[in-house]
């Protein structure tokens, strides 16, 4: 008769998600280093929560080779000794990993946070997240005493009931699950206040919520913590393992991917499908870069709205179409303008309460020249947004 064993499909899920986290994470490295150059916290928190799940990873498939998956009486018992000290090893990765990874997530909807409401939330929403990791590290290291007695019933010692660390993990799952929604939902509401437009907030907000996917792996689990009282200790809990490997692997994943919208727009120039490339000052939501409106009016009625790399002294199309190529404004343009004394007056100011932008106008007061003369009045306003993601 064969023996049961359930532990290839927990290998199968180890080795899948792991390569996934260490690409998503590579690359979300390369984009914060070389596109963006901006390697922040929630970098080095991601980066951590990708060694801790890496190392979840080796204890997990160390208890298949040991026994996870397969029932007790297949088992030889130091065999079994080492199978549930790995187990209590995945404890303790597994806490750190889904701790550091949420901190990450949360810095990142940091970057485009403006209003302070919106900051508070994301804080908050981190300080439970925190707490509530650290409260079931804590248990679940010290469950035990000694530590050892876990894997190693050979010896005097106790535990603490099976009870609390089900209810702990139903407590800590209920936590994991706000934490997780309300960085769903957030970004919603602070991409939409973003000023870009509507396409580019439309396939943001989908990105920035993707690093909240986790959930579903938690809300999975919520059916099988009742197994945590089953004798069968290794072959009861096969599935709390599974989706608990799920949910490290797609809070690292997914927290990463949420990031490559620069590679994603840089590959997308290289082919030819935007014209936008990561290093340009277009319209557009790049990532470190800001974003300039250079708006030029005159008493001729002329009006034109431009968004790129200008300088101050850029001259429109309807410029030239009124007074013709060669004349003196455009001559002007190309010579002496940009001798010109200028008076600038600097006006920071938002549109509305929490915005991340400001704007400067720059002025000739008292200048008498060929633009004068020709009965024109420019005022050029820029209007600069930093982009954090």
């Amino acid at each position: 008769m064969a023996i049961e064993n359930r532990g290839p499909e927990l290998q199968a899920v180890c080795y899948t998600l792991l390569v996934t986290a260490i690409i998503s994470t590579l690359l979300r490295c390369y984009v914060r280093t070389r596109l963006v150059k901006n390697f922040g916290f929630d970098d080095w928190c991601m980066l951590a929560a990708l060694t801790s799940f890496t190392l979840f990873v080796a204890f997990a498939l160390v208890g298949v080779h040991y026994g996870t998956g397969r029932h007790r009486a297949d088992l030889d018992p130091e065999d079994f000794k080492s199978a549930m000290k790995a187990w209590w090893f995945c404890y303790i990765w597994y806490c750190i990993s889904m701790i550091m990874s949420k901190i990450s997530i949360g810095y990142l909807i940091l970057r485009i946070t403006v209003r302070t409401l919106d900051t508070f939330i994301i804080y908050g929403t981190m300080l439970v997240t925190l707490l509530a990791g650290l409260t079931f590290f804590f248990v679940t290291l010290f469950q035990c005493r000694p530590i050892s007695f876990f894997w190693n019933h050979d010896q005097e010692g106790s535990c603490v009931s099976v009870d609390v660390i089900m209810a702990l993990t139903y407590l800590y799952s209920v936590f994991s699950l706000i934490s997780d929604f309300t960085c769903a939902i957030l970004p919603m509401f602070l991409v939409w206040s973003l000023n870009m437009d509507r396409r580019s907030k439309i396939a943001l907000i989908p990105i920035l919520a993707m690093a909240c996917v986790a959930s579903s792996a938690v809300a999975v689990r919520f059916a099988y913590v009742k197994d945590f009282k089953n004798p069968d200790f290794l072959w009861s809990t096969i599935d709390i393992a599974i989706w608990s490997t799920t949910e490290q692997g797609l809070a690292v994943t997914a927290g990463s991917l949420a990031t490559l919208r620069p590679l994603l727009r840089l590959i997308n120039h290289k082919l030819g499908i935007s014209s936008t490339g990561p290093s340009e000052l277009h319209g557009s939501d790049h990532p470190t870069g800001s974003r300039f409106e250079i708006q030029s009016n005159s008493r001729l009625g002329i009006g034109h709205r431009q968004q790129g790399s200008f300088s101050l002294t850029t001259f429109t199309d309807e410029d030239r179409e009124a007074h013709g190529a060669g004349s003196d404004v455009e001559g002007y343009r190309r010579g002496e303008i940009d001798k010109l004394p200028i008076e600038k007056n600097v006006k920071w100011h938002s549109r509305e309460p929490g915005s991340n932008e400001s704007q400067e106008e720059l002025t000739t007061p008292g200048y008498e020249g060929p633009l004068s003369r020709s009965g024109i009045q420019i005022t050029t306003t820029i209007r600069m947004e930093e982009n954090r993601i």
